[in-house]
């Protein structure tokens, strides 16, 4: 081996030598055993190349390195001495042009693969109190937005990094000479972007780094995506049991209240009744905003028309602005039917209109507008993640403030559960959050459309409804009530006690013959052999025993051909996905003696009064 004389002086690996096998695995080889040896005090590790058989040559700066040398070949080193200069030093030269005019190749080769990169590519110098940048690839550039000759030249975490990460980056680098996660990057824009960053040396020194990058944004807008929906999930889960079991008290509260009322003509009773009731419909309203977090299916979604909503809901808006908030309502006249619930639209509409005034600081001017139009592709404006909508056309609802606009930092939390920015004797920071649980339900979309210091607009998006016609309004009213027109047997399933004693005298009012259950695999085990002669099945959704409602009606409908209303507070895992598929009406928790016979009428139990186009109530 050959080496120049003056790299002896370090612990570096020389990389002047050049090997006469021109096999740089040997000299690799080598000088990893040659490192490992014992030194001795003060001694440099290249010294240990001395323990090789060392020879000088004349007038030159080269030595020649012996490991194992044959006998005999110094004394013809010695003989040779005159013409042995002139010959190593013209291989050594030969070894070197040989070696540059390949390093010329490979550094090509190298350049082309990395300017062609689609990754962000930095090299820098880790020093004590900065890091210059050595060499930016133009993916660097192009993602950065910094010319070549911003980036090469300037530190590194000061140009690109902030704060904290900036912190955090550096000493990761010098405790571990690695680093590997995400940081936020400044833009030359003036933007940030998310970067996925891998960070090695490349150097002996330990003092020459690259980065390898990658734009992240999308990957954790879509975790965040996901992230939400779990969040969101889990909060409906844990809502809609809390929403069941709540149903069920209400639906036995109402039930035994309203058999009262109609057994009493004291006025005084009257008076307590009554207060009773509005207190059973708060917990009502109250549980089906509840429901407004579960992503569940809207089993009593309907065809509305949107503008006819809005219209019903201009005197209730008009009270909750101040007098300094001015309210513009522009409807379009061809807007088609949407299925979705009325009464989450209308909270829906009176929770953004209420954000807006707060926006506002109760003063200047909200904007209500509707619309049709035809989406593909991604979703406009500021949504949760990059959402690709379902093609098709829809009718959308726009709430435009005059306020401030909403920070770039909360932009991605306003659907957020609990996010608010107010005080929290001012809001909950569930407002936002029913509203978007409601749009997802009803297959719909929501986003920031625009926000700015001239204000904010959300807009929802919903699918045109498949049904042409709208439902029939409620005819006129009588104070009698109604009785089934000919004698009907009912089997009556609930796990409730008290509830199956509210349908038992609920029945026995209307004329129906009513057959008690409460647990559904006895009904089946009952009637799954024998013959049934009831010709209706009125049952609970959501009960123990390893059987549902719905499982249930499915099972006696095939085999007994019964018709079939479905009761429940809360729908979930009975094995359809959507609204359409359910084959049952559903009658939803708590219900009044009205609601009962409306729902029996759509199953098709005909009553002695359907003659006369009346509806019964109290």
């Amino acid at each position: 081996m050959m080496v120049e004389r003056s790299e002896l002086g370090g612990n570096d690996m020389p990389e002047s030598v050049t090997c006469w096998c021109r096999d740089p695995v040997i000299y690799l080889t080598l000088w990893s055993s040659v490192n490992q040896w014992v030194k001795e005090a003060g001694q440099q590790e290249l010294h240990q190349w001395l323990k090789f058989t060392v020879w000088p040559i004349k007038d030159s700066e080269l030595l020649l390195f012996f490991h194992s040398s044959a006998p005999g070949w110094f004394e013809y080193l010695a003989a040779c001495q005159a013409s042995i200069g002139p010959l190593v030093g013209a291989i050594y030269q030969c070894q070197l042009s040989r070696s540059s005019s390949q390093s010329v190749e490979d550094e090509l080769c190298f350049k082309a693969v990395i300017d062609g990169a689609d990754s962000l590519l930095l090299l820098f110098r880790l020093e004590p109190e900065q890091e210059p940048i050595l060499y930016a690839n133009p993916a660097a550039t192009a993602v950065t937005l910094y010319a070549n000759r911003e980036l090469v030249g300037a530190n590194l975490t000061a140009l690109l990094f902030e704060g904290e990460e900036s912190d955090s980056f550096r000493e990761q680098l010098h405790r571990k000479s690695s680093y590997s996660g995400e940081l936020w990057c400044h833009k030359g824009d003036g933007g940030r972007e998310l970067l996925h960053l891998n960070c090695y040396c490349i150097s002996r020194s330990r003092r020459v780094y690259a980065i390898i990058g990658r734009d992240y944004s999308e990957q954790h807008q879509l975790q965040q995506a996901v992230a939400r929906t779990q969040k969101m999930q889990a909060i409906g889960e844990l809502v809609g049991g809390i929403a069941h079991d709540f149903n069920n008290i209400l639906g036995v509260l109402k039930g035994n209240l309203e058999l009262m009322q109609l057994k009493t003509s004291d006025p005084k009773a009257e008076k307590y009744l009554n207060t009773a009731f509005k207190a059973c419909q708060r917990g009502t309203d109250l549980t089906r905003r509840l429901l407004s977090f579960s992503r569940q299916e809207q089993f009593n979604a309907a065809p509305c028309q949107v503008n006819e909503v809005i219209e019903g809901l201009q005197e209730l808006f008009a009270k909750s602005l101040t007098s300094q908030i001015t309210l513009s309502i522009e409807l379009a006249t061809d807007n088609k039917p949407v299925m979705l619930d009325k009464g989450d639209l209308e909270d829906a509409l009176l929770n953004l209109l209420l954000n807006g005034r707060d926006a506002m600081e109760g003063k200047g001017e909200l904007k209500i507008r509707t619309g049709s139009c035809y989406l593909s592709g991604y979703l406009p404006g500021i949504a949760i993640g990059k959402t690709q909508v379902e093609p098709g056309h829809y009718v959308w609802i726009s709430v435009i403030d005059s306020g401030n606009g909403i920070p770039k930092a909360f932009q991605d939390k306003v659907f957020d559960p609990f996010f608010t920015t107010k005080d929290k004797s001012k809001g909950t920071g569930l407002g936002l959050a029913m509203v978007y649980g409601f749009v997802k339900r009803s297959k719909g979309y929501i986003a920031i459309l625009n926000t700015g210091a001239s204000g904010t607009e959300f807009r929802l998006w919903f699918p045109q409804s498949r049904k042409l016609t709208l439902e029939p309004q409620l005819g006129s009213y009588t104070s009698e009530v109604p009785r089934v027109r000919r004698p009907i047997k009912a089997i009556v399933v609930d796990d409730e006690p008290e509830m199956l004693e509210v349908m038992a005298d609920y029945c026995d009012l209307l004329g129906i013959e009513a057959e008690l259950f409460h647990d559904p695999l006895i009904v089946l085990q009952r009637y799954e052999q024998q013959r049934c002669d009831a010709e209706l099945l009125i049952t609970d959704v959501l009960m123990p025993g390893g059987i549902n409602g719905y499982e249930l009606a499915q099972k006696l409908n095939v085999k007994h051909s019964l018709l079939v209303l479905l009761i429940s507070g809360f729908i979930q895992n009975i094995g359809i996905s959507s609204a359409d598929e359910m084959p049952f009406p559903v009658l939803h928790k708590p219900f009044e003696l009205t609601g009962l016979i409306l729902a029996l009428k759509q199953v098709g139990i005909r009553f002695a009064d359907d003659s006369k186009g009346e509806l019964w109530t109290i």
